[in-house]
């Protein structure tokens, strides 16, 4: 791999992590890790049931579910972290894309922010609904559906860390995860969040 892991790695915790929720992020993680850096490029064939069985156990030991897998493989592949090519009876063969060539993180990267840095979009009402119509009123760390009554908004970075309420900082979550996140960064929540997806799962699931 010709790129500098440091800068991937920068580009993925500043620019990718903030858009994929804590599955999301551990199965491109998994997906990452199987190709660029066993091969050296972001060719990876591998089964779902393979996949299922090697990655994201719970807390006490539960297995992803192939169906489980599915749903999150083909939600990266929505956001154009992942390339879904030819299946055979070797698995299927999955292009990854590193996190610069992601459109989402491509257009951060080469786009500066316009956002007035002086708007309140914690406080403000009206402003508080921007931010979950442009979320799809679904949380950013589990995936859930909110409702207006359900709805939280979540400081990426925490206000004790200097977060403001500002556009870019701001995330819909439901109440579970903004109780869990709390007063950490997302560096510092992401398992515990992870965690807790994987027992709301394995409870739906049984």
């Amino acid at each position: 791999m010709e790129e500098d892991l440091s800068i991937i790695i920068c580009q993925l915790v500043d620019y990718l992590m903030p858009e994929l929720t804590p599955y999301e992020t551990a199965l491109y993680l998994y997906l990452f890790r199987n190709s660029f850096l066993k091969n050296g490029n972001g060719e990876i064939q591998v089964g779902k049931r393979t996949i299922a069985a090697e990655f994201g156990r719970g807390a006490r030991g539960e297995k992803s579910s192939y169906a489980h897998v599915s749903k999150y493989l083909n939600i990266l592949e929505e956001k154009g972290c992942i390339k879904v090519n030819d299946i055979t009876s070797k698995g299927t063969m999955y292009t990854v894309n590193l996190p610069k060539d992601i459109p989402l993180v491509f257009d951060k990267i080469t786009r500066p922010s316009t956002q007035n840095s002086d708007a309140d979009y914690f406080t403000d009402p009206e402003k508080r609904k921007e931010i979950f119509q442009r979320d799809d009123w679904v949380c950013q760390y589990c995936g859930d559906k909110v409702t207006p009554e359900s709805a939280t908004l979540d400081h990426y970075i925490p206000q004790s860390k200097g977060g403001k309420n500002t556009k870019d900082n701001l995330k819909t979550s439901c109440l579970i995860c903004n109780s869990i996140k709390c007063d950490k960064t997302y560096e510092e929540a992401a398992q515990l969040l992870l965690k807790n997806i994987q027992e709301r799962n394995s409870k739906i699931h049984k």
